[in-house]
């Protein structure tokens, strides 16, 4: 085994062998998005058969979310010390095992433990995943292997509804259940032919104090942005999860052997402002799609599928312009291409915040595609510069604070559409009897444009 705690750590596969751990790394990138958003369109079939009530099923979706959250920036620390490639492979095999066991669920409170053990385990897959991707190419290469991870996390994000909602209405929700754990075998297969082994703090003791912190504050935090607009436990759970990660932060500065070591940020520039620049993004243009659904089928009258299809121009856009972005990023400057892709995103969004009943058709699927290629623009380099930024023994943990930010961002983006609906007067989605849903929308989007303008800033702090 070889300890990957050196630059030229890149450089160490057979071609065959990087090929086998890329498209094992891209077969997991598809599918756990695909996973997370294709249960979203078999969650009425769930209701319907164990006769759940809403709150029960929108745990179906939460619940994983909660999983992932709790664990992903532990289990980034725990592939540094114990192997990337084995917390992965282990991670591969329970993601299998837990997927093949919701298809047997025989209750709406089994489905949801099952959910949220499922999110847990994606942790083992996502904490190493990009830090494999990068540990395995060089470093000339490590843009253009990142954007296409970027390419089929976004592909299954688009194709999710699509085909799960084909085999829901074909065969029924639990085959969306059996054939995700069947793909995942596919990537299990391929990294068990796999004996080259990386670290980035082999043989360092865990930092169960941290850990433990974090696992707790992490939940809170999420759960009471959900809530903060609905309930005042919502607005208590946030504040003791923002006190937690406080303390967190000074465990793991004080710590010999921290979860997430502090003090990269000191003085690491493209670092710190890079992982603002990905949360405040995200924090943009998660809710995009959720807006954009509301536009188009209750102001502008199309049907869901309709809409749907509209709407997946933005994703596809992503998924097809991201590996020639990381690609780019890694010819010039990686902060240098995000921000020119943070730019245009600002700009979508500053022009979808004037949608109305009488915008063309056209004229939004224009503006989608503009964001899609800000999105592609921005994330893919964005991802290259942070994982440039760390030394090799970092890319378990910093992966992982990769998908951290990632899951803040889209926690906050659905908190803020939440509070400024209410904010706007919206009472409910019924489109109707609701005259304020318009201008509801645009407001959101000006407050999302607000938000990528800062991250713009963010952005360019980190090429001085």
């Amino acid at each position: 085994m070889r300890e990957d705690n050196n630059p030229s750590a890149g450089e160490i596969l057979e071609p065959g062998t990087a090929r086998r751990l890329f498209l094992a790394v891209m077969i997991t990138s598809f599918i756990g998005p695909f996973g997370t958003s294709g249960m979203n369109v078999a969650v009425p079939a769930i209701g319907q058969e164990f006769g759940a009530t809403a709150n029960a099923l929108s745990w179906v979706v939460f619940g994983f979310l909660l999983g992932s959250a709790m664990f992903i920036l532990p289990t980034g620390k725990l592939a540094d010390i114990f192997g990337r490639r084995r917390v992965y492979y282990i991670g591969q095999w329970l993601f299998s095992l837990t997927f093949l066991a919701g298809a047997f669920a025989t209750s709406i409170e089994m489905l949801n433990v099952i959910r949220f053990i499922e999110g847990s385990v994606m942790s083992l897959i996502f904490g190493p995943g990009m830090a494999l991707l990068v540990s395995s190419h060089p470093p000339t290469e490590r843009g253009k292997v990142i954007g296409y991870s970027a390419a089929s996390t976004y592909s299954g994000l688009s194709l999710g509804p699509v085909i799960s909602g084909f085999l829901c209405e074909l065969i029924g929700w639990r085959s969306i259940f059996l054939a995700t754990a069947a793909v995942v075998l596919i990537s299990v297969w391929l990294v068990s032919g796999i004996h080259q082994e990386w670290y980035g703090d082999k043989g360092a003791k865990f930092d169960f104090k941290g850990s433990l912190c974090y696992t707790v504050a992490a939940p809170l935090l999420l759960y009471g942005l959900a809530e903060i607009n609905t309930s005042d436990i919502g607005k208590v759970m946030l504040a003791l999860g923002v006190l937690g990660m406080l303390l967190f932060a000074l465990i793991e500065y004080r710590s010999g052997h921290p979860c997430l070591d502090i003090r990269i940020f000191q003085g690491n520039r493209v670092f710190t402002f890079s992982n603002l620049a990905a949360m405040l993004h995200y924090s943009a243009t998660f809710a995009i799609s959720f807006l954009m659904s509301l536009y188009l089928q209750i102001i502008l009258g199309f049907s869901a599928s309709a809409a749907g299809g509209i709407i997946l121009l933005q994703p596809v856009v992503m998924a097809l312009l991201s590996p020639k972005a990381g690609a780019l990023s890694d010819r010039i400057h990686p902060g240098k291409v995000a921000s020119v892709g943070m730019a245009i995103t600002c700009l979508g969004l500053l022009l979808m915040s004037f949608l109305d009943a009488e915008t063309p058709i056209w004229h939004t699927g224009l503006i989608l595609m503009l964001v899609g290629l800000g999105f592609a623009l921005f994330s893919s380099p964005n991802n290259n510069a942070i994982m440039g930024a760390v030394p090799p023994k970092y890319y378990g943990t910093t992966s992982s604070l990769v998908s951290t930010m990632r899951l803040f961002g889209q926690s906050i983006s659905m908190a803020l559409v939440t509070m400024l609906l209410a904010w706007c007067g919206v009472q409910s989605l019924t489109g109707g009897d609701n005259v304020h849903l318009q201008s509801a929308i645009q407001v959101t989007f000006r407050v999302f444009c607000l938000l990528s303008f800062i991250g713009i800033g963010m952005s360019l702090a980190r090429n001085k």
